[in-house]
């Protein structure tokens, strides 16, 4: 596990700080790290006009192995947006990170699924911590769990559900936008669709008054079922969508990042040869959604393996 090689403070406390754009930052240097694994070649830049569309006079620049960045800022308001393109590679597991844009607040030292999660809701770190479970005390816009203390027994422990945590939420957003895609869809409506679908179920359980219905659960049939019917519903309009496909295949999708997801609920080693190879299975499911729903739209039977 990597000893820390940068250190990040989260410039207010995990209760207070609001996923809305926070101004603290008066300009000057900005690093942090991408993270789903360390995003290697990940394309970060500073998204001063908040549209997510990297302009000319945004400062950018591609993450290293270990998913850290370096910037300048000359204005002291922006989004952080990390854009995984075909050149990205998740170090922890050695596969293409591709087709993914996350996103962090100004003044975030982390950019990943759970701040994107924050982000895209208008969700606090702390709604987003309680409906995604993390660990008590876990800061998710600061907490790298690719970079903490070996030696920090408490750290490694909060590394690994944290690093699961993430890892899962990612299976479920990419694993139905690779079905929406293969169905016809553009593949950024395919993502978007995707995203917002799990943002509008963990805004509904971080809304819910109840503490037993607040958390998700990304193994559990009940919770991956109410993000497969928000895609079906999103997606109906997409331009170039064949619904039938989509519909036909959702189900399949459903169990194979249920029965994905709980091999990774399974990992209790970051380090391993093992989890190395389970972290990669995220992106061999993609490859195997998306082949599966294209053969559908072409009027043959599409299978996806994993769903058994």
């Amino acid at each position: 596990m990597l000893i820390n090689r940068f250190h990040v403070v989260s410039p207010i406390a995990l209760m207070a700080f609001s996923a809305c754009r926070s101004p603290y930052t008066q300009g000057g240097s900005v690093g942090g790290a991408v993270v789903n694994g360390p995003l290697d070649s990940a394309l970060v830049f500073l998204d001063y006009d908040f549209d997510g569309i990297l302009d000319a006079n945004e400062p950018n620049a591609r993450t290293n192995q270990f998913g850290e960045y370096q910037l300048t800022s000359t204005r002291n308001l922006y989004d952080l947006v990390a854009i995984a393109d075909d050149k990205t590679v998740d170090s922890s597991s050695g596969a293409t990170f591709a087709g993914i844009t996350l996103k962090a607040p100004s003044g975030a030292g982390v950019i990943s699924p759970t701040s994107t999660l924050m982000m895209e809701g208008d969700l606090t770190a702390a709604e987003v911590a309680e409906v995604l479970g993390l660990p008590d005390g876990v800061d998710p816009l600061s907490f790298n769990p690719f970079n903490v203390d070996e030696n920090d027994a408490t750290a490694v422990a909060q590394a690994l559900e944290v690093a699961k945590i993430s890892k899962q939420i990612t299976t479920a957003i990419s694993s139905f936008a690779s079905a929406t895609e293969g169905a016809g869809a553009d593949a950024a409506d395919a993502f978007n669709t995707a995203l917002n679908s799990v943002v509008d179920v963990v805004k509904t359980k971080a809304a819910n008054a109840a503490a037993a219905d607040k958390k998700i659960d990304f193994t559990a049939t009940e919770d991956l079922d109410l993000i497969k019917t928000q895609v079906t519903t999103k997606a109906a309009n997409l331009k170039g969508l064949d619904t039938t496909t989509l519909n036909a295949l959702a189900a399949d999708t459903t169990s194979a990042v249920k029965n994905v997801n709980n091999k990774i609920k399974a990992v209790t080693n970051l380090n391993s040869d093992e989890t190395k190879d389970i972290f990669s299975t995220t992106q061999v499911l993609r490859d195997q959604v998306k082949e599966a729903a294209e053969t559908q739209k072409a009027g043959g039977t599409g299978n996806i393996t994993f769903k058994n």
